[in-house]
């Protein structure tokens, strides 16, 4: 079973060469570890703009309406992000050499960890990741027509906010445990791990049907629950 979550194929090809590239440029002293850091906290946005994308998606190709629900999704997420990212900011000032002056400048803080040096190299490694989802994964796979606008709507909550807590143990590793290289190793690793497994939760995929079955009950079939799978990881 692990083999069908880590061994590599075409489907999680990106998202190995992405962890790859990032270790590499971490290696030769491209990148350092706060950028790391960034960049993966810094992919919230990433995932909300593809989210309305995907939205978009659903209601172009499906002729469906909608198109209000994109600007809603977009104020209300926009408004989760922003309450995350001051809590982050905050964090992130504790440190005496922080880059941060104050937390609730979220635009200027945003615009400071996208100047920095080395971010030019770090983040198109995310950016292109969730560009070759967004194409190979959803758009060939007609997966606008599989999940409605609300389903999809709902889709980025749950797995920022457990990327947004990984990120922020990573930098307590960083900051107070005086361990930079060693927790931004550890944060790639343990984001290849994730994604990795929630890229094997596919249709048609061994994993799928495996989870699937295993969670069957009287109140959830064995077809509803790999939607809610499918939805989950998507």
């Amino acid at each position: 079973m692990l083999k069908n979550i880590f061994y590599p194929t075409p489907q999680n090809a990106f998202i190995w060469l992405s962890s790859i590239y990032l270790l590499f440029l971490l290696y030769i002293g491209k990148a350092s570890p706060l950028s790391i850091l960034f960049v993966y906290f810094l992919e919230t946005l990433i995932i909300g703009v593809f989210n309305a994308l995907k939205m978009y998606c659903a209601i172009k190709f499906t002729k469906s309406t909608g198109y209000v629900m994109i600007l809603f999704f977009l104020f209300h997420y926009g408004f989760f992000v922003a309450i995350q990212s001051i809590f982050g900011f905050a964090l992130f000032s504790f440190d005496d050499n922080s880059i941060f002056k104050e937390p609730f400048h979220i635009i200027e803080n945003y615009g400071i960890i996208l100047n920095l040096e080395d971010m030019k190299y770090v983040l198109p490694a995310i950016v292109l990741t969730h560009l070759n989802k967004f194409f190979l994964d959803f758009i060939k796979n007609k997966k606008y027509v599989l999940f409605s606008v609300n389903e999809i709507m709902t889709k980025p909550y749950l797995r920022i906010f457990v990327q947004q807590f990984v990120v922020i143990i990573s930098f307590f590793f960083m900051v107070v445990g005086k361990a930079g290289v060693i927790a931004a190793v550890l944060l790639i690793l343990f984001r290849l791990i994730i994604d990795l497994m929630m890229e094997s939760v596919k249709e048609n995929s061994k994993m799928l049907d495996f989870l699937a079955k295993k969670l069957e009950n009287e109140k959830a079939s064995k077809a509803e629950i790999k939607k809610q799978l499918m939805a989950f990881t998507e």
